[in-house]
C-alpha cells in the first residue's frame, strides 16, 4: 500500500503534471494594448484635475455679492467647459 501511495505521488508530480500556462488568460476577441489603458487613465486624471480647478473658479465667482457682465460671461464659459468635460467622459 505504501508503494502505491509513493507511486501515485511520483506520477502526480512528474507524468501527470500539466504544463504552466503562458501569461494571463485572455478573452477571445479582446485586444488590449498596455498604453491605451494608461493613456485613458491619465486623460481621466487630467479631466478630474481640470474639473477641480474649474469648480473652484465657479465657486469664487458665485460667492460675489453682485455679478458684473464680465463675471456672467466668465461663469458661462467655465460652466461650458465643465459640461464639455462631462460629455467627453460619457462618450467614452
Amino acid at each position: 500500500m505504501i508503494i502505491l501511495i509513493l507511486g501515485s505521488g511520483i506520477m502526480a508530480f512528474t507524468v501527470l503534471r500539466k504544463p504552466k500556462p503562458d501569461g494571463f488568460p485572455r478573452m477571445p476577441g479582446m485586444n488590449f494594448t498596455s498604453d491605451a489603458g494608461l493613456n485613458r487613465t491619465l486623460s481621466i486624471y487630467q479631466d478630474l484635475e481640470r474639473l477641480e480647478v474649474l469648480g473652484d473658479q465657479v465657486r469664487t465667482i458665485i460667492k460675489k455679492k453682485k455679478l458684473t457682465d464680465a463675471d456672467s460671461v466668465l461663469l458661462k464659459f467655465k460652466l461650458k467647459q465643465i459640461d464639455s468635460i462631462y460629455k467627453r467622459a460619457v462618450a467614452h
